[in-house]
């Protein structure tokens, strides 16, 4: 028999929004209302608002007048079910088979995954240990069939064990309320005396179906495991771009810092899932109006862990400034690569100083903007004036055709010099170039000392002897 795990989110909706604000904020009551049979009732409250008497199901006039100061929230579905999403997205890295049941419950298939995570325990905990990351309230549930994890979770039953036998005790016990059947058939149930789930699976398959209908069998089978329906499981995207919608306007990108970190939690979770990493991000703050105010973030060298992505995000959000309110965050990945791993010869320079150095040029490119680091680059030129530039820092070295012996430290222009005073060493490299435009060359280039032992690149033309660079 299959083992599944079944994760409920009662106050997912809430619960998910106060994430994204700094933690002070959780001490204000908040509760979030919807409309039922002409009056608004409470459907989710954080815990402020329960421990000062507010309930669920509770009038939001009579929350109102009971909590003065609670805040009120519109609930919204479909925000909710993009949540559950985002959240399946980060716990795909431990849970392959994942189903959605929108907009509060994730369904888990285990089975395979015994082994993996050394028994059910195993998968048990590494599940809780990744909810860790997220304050949000939960009930989970194992079942040895879909529905019956389902039914218990979502009645907030949290019956933990891989023996059917554990789960069909807790299952008998269920009030016929939390069956999740339609309320036309729960009120026929309840009419004959059915009063548990129990009381039902004990009758007969044949006067089951004769007495309720066929679907009553169905579900019967559904809930016993005897019947598997078709299950579609979550595949992650391939690309990710995701917004949150913030409770509070935010002035500064100071108020941006703790939704930014969720987002990139749920980047870093994105590109493990597929072991890529990325060198770009574009991070968007939407505004009640007027344009979206868009920072593109570039890194010189892949990274994917949300500690490298927040602290190089905030060197280059330093920079900017926020010309309105911001009502949402959004973050986009842009230039993700696979990963690969890094060759090294037994004596080369260890990884370890060529990903510092990279992490390096990282912060100082946030910190004072992509052009401003720059690195030597050399030109298929003969001319030593135009073989060496600066360029925007790049992770490899541009190769280049020439090999010669030259300084690395050119004068800004040749001085005169008296040939008496050198002791050639090596030479003469000619050069003949530049005839092409009016900056012709024509010189013979020396190694050679001073008289101080220093060693100097000279030459000589048609205008007599000329130092042009030294030699470290």
């Amino acid at each position: 028999m299959n083992v599944w795990l079944y994760l409920h989110f009662p106050h997912l909706l809430l619960d998910y929004q106060l994430a994204l604000q700094p933690p002070e904020q959780g001490a204000v009551p908040r509760a979030v209302t919807q409309s039922h049979a002409a009056r608004r009732n409470v459907v989710q409250a954080n815990s402020a608002a329960l421990q000062q008497g507010v309930e669920i199901g509770m009038a939001e006039v009579l929350a109102s007048t009971l909590v003065p100061e609670l805040k009120l929230h519109d609930y919204n579905a479909k925000r909710e079910s993009t949540m559950l999403t985002q959240l399946a997205q980060v716990l795909y890295q431990d849970m392959a088979q994942i189903v959605l049941h929108p907009p509060q419950g994730l369904l888990f298939e285990v089975q395979s995954l015994l082994r993996l995570h050394q028994g059910f325990a195993g998968v048990v905990a590494r599940m809780q240990a990744r909810l860790q990351q997220w304050p949000l309230r939960y009930v989970l549930s194992s079942g040895y069939s879909p529905l019956s994890a389902k039914l218990l979770a979502a009645s907030g039953y949290a019956v933990l064990s891989a023996e059917a036998t554990d789960v069909k005790a807790a299952i008998n016990k269920l009030p016929i309320d939390y069956s999740g059947l339609p309320p036309a058939q729960i009120d026929k149930l309840r009419d004959v005396g059915l009063l548990t789930l129990g009381a039902v699976l004990q009758l007969p398959r044949a006067e089951l179906g004769a007495r309720f209908g066929r679907a009553m069998t169905t579900y019967v089978a559904e809930l016993a495991g005897e019947l598997s329906p078709p299950q579609n499981f979550y595949h992650p995207p391939d690309r990710f771009d995701q917004q949150v919608e913030l409770n509070t306007e935010a002035h500064s990108w100071t108020q941006l810092l703790f939704p930014l970190k969720r987002l990139l939690q749920q980047v870093e979770s994105f590109l493990e899932i597929h072991q890529w990493s990325t060198r770009a991000l574009l991070i968007r703050a939407h505004h009640r109006s007027g344009p979206v105010t868009q920072v593109p973030i570039q890194f010189a060298h892949a990274v994917w862990q949300q500690r490298d992505l927040l602290s190089l995000s905030q060197l280059h959000l330093e920079r900017q400034k926020l010309k309105q309110p911001v009502l949402a965050l959004s973050v986009r990945v842009q230039r993700p690569e696979p990963r690969q791993a890094q060759e090294q010869a037994m004596f080369a320079a260890p990884q370890a100083q060529t990903d510092s150095l990279n992490a390096l040029v990282s912060r100082l490119q946030a910190r004072l903007g992509e052009s401003k680091v720059q690195s030597l680059h050399l030109h298929d030129d003969w001319r030593p004036e135009y073989q060496g530039g600066l360029k925007p820092w790049q992770a490899k070295p541009t190769s280049t055709t020439l090999s010669l012996q030259r300084p690395y430290w050119l004068l800004p222009e040749a001085q005169p010099i008296e040939r008496q005073q050198w002791q050639l060493q090596w030479g003469p490299e000619r050069i003949v170039s530049g005839w092409w435009n009016a900056d012709a060359v024509a010189r013979d280039y020396y190694i050679a000392l001073d008289k101080w032992q220093r060693q100097g690149w000279i030459y000589q033309n048609d205008k007599g002897w000329f130092l042009h660079g030294w030699f470290s």
